[in-house]
C-alpha cells in the first residue's frame, strides 16, 4: 500500500510505496499554510487508510472467497471493489454533519475513507490542493487495477510487497517460465512478481520435477533389473556349458545349493 506523509519542511504532501528493493516516493502536492499541523496530519492519515482499502481489494478478491452470496464474505468483497468507480465522487463531494450534528457513516471502507478523505480537504478548502488529491488517489487506483490484470509495472510494483489470497494467472505464467530458465529465480521472483504466484509456480515445477525424477528411476530400477535377470541366465548357461565339458552335471535345487553327480562308469 501506499503510505502518505507530510514534509513539514518543504510544506508538501509526499507518497512512498515499496517496491521490493527500496522504497519510491513521490510529491502529490503543496499544502496550504494556512492548514495546521493536525489537519496536514490528518489528510496523510486518511488517505492511507483509504490506500490499504483499495489494496486489501487485490489482496482479498472476491473470487478467493467461498460464497458471493448475499451477506457473504464474497458479496462484500465484490461491494467494496465496486466502490472504485466512486472514490473520486465521494471525495469531491464527502458526507459531512448535518444541522444536528449527525454524520453518515459507511460500513464500507473503501467509501468511508473517500468521504474521510474529502471532509478533511474540505476543511482546508483548497481547490489546487483537492484537484491534485484526487488525481493521485486515481493513480493509486489505477495501480490496483493493473496488479489486479498481473501488470506490477510503476506504482503496481508495490504488489510484490504484498499476498494475495488467489494466485494472478499472468503472474504464475511468468513466474513459471522465470523458474524455467533459472530455478533458483534469481531476484526476479523478488522484484517482479507477486508472492502467491511465485510460489504457486514454484510448486507446480517442483511437483513436476519430482514426477519427473520418479519416473527416470523407476526406468532405471527396471533396466538394472532386467540387466540383472539377463546376467544370471549367461552366467547359469556358461556353467552348464563348462559342467558338460568336465563330464559334471550340477543340480540346483529350489533352496539355492547346488549338487554335483559325476558320472560312473556304467552309472
Amino acid at each position: 500500500m501506499t503510505r502518505y506523509a507530510v514534509d513539514e519542511s518543504r510544506s508538501e504532501l509526499m507518497a512512498s510505496w515499496e517496491t521490493g528493493y527500496g522504497s519510491v516516493a513521490t510529491q502529490v502536492a503543496t499544502l496550504p499554510a494556512s492548514a495546521t499541523s493536525r489537519q496536514r496530519l490528518a489528510l496523510a492519515a486518511e488517505l492511507s487508510r483509504l490506500s490499504e482499502a483499495l489494496w486489501r481489494c487485490y489482496t482479498h478478491p472476491a473470487s478467493a472467497a467461498d460464497s458471493l452470496e448475499l451477506n457473504s464474505e464474497g458479496w462484500r468483497r465484490e461491494r467494496t471493489r465496486n466502490q472504485f468507480a466512486s472514490v473520486t465522487a465521494h471525495i469531491s463531494k464527502p458526507n459531512l454533519p448535518d444541522d444536528d450534528g449527525i454524520l453518515t457513516v459507511s460500513y464500507d471502507p473503501v467509501e468511508e475513507y473517500a468521504h474521510r478523505v474529502g471532509r478533511c480537504l474540505h476543511t482546508a478548502a483548497v481547490t489546487d490542493l483537492t484537484a491534485a488529491v484526487i488525481a493521485d488517489v486515481q493513480t493509486e487506483i489505477a495501480a490496483v487495477e493493473g496488479a489486479e490484470l498481473g501488470d506490477l509495472s510503476g506504482r503496481s510494483t508495490q504488489a510484490v510487497q504484498l499476498t494475495r489470497q488467489d494466485a494472478s494467472p499472468v503472474q504464475v505464467a511468468a513466474a513459471n517460465q522465470i523458474l524455467t530458465d533459472d530455478p533458483l529465480g534469481a531476484g526476479e521472483l523478488f522484484l517482479n512478481l507477486d508472492p502467491t504466484s511465485a510460489c504457486v509456480a514454484g510448486r507446480a515445477l517442483a511437483a513436476g520435477r519430482r514426477r519427473s525424477d520418479l519416473g527416470a528411476v523407476r526406468d532405471r530400477r527396471d533396466r538394472d533389473r532386467d540387466g540383472s535377470r539377463r546376467h544370471r541366465g549367461t552366467t547359469a548357461r556358461d556353467a552348464d556349458r563348462s559342467a558338460g565339458a568336465d563330464g559334471d552335471r550340477s543340480v540346483t535345487h529350489a533352496c539355492g545349493y547346488q549338487h554335483d553327480q559325476r558320472r560312473h562308469g556304467g552309472g
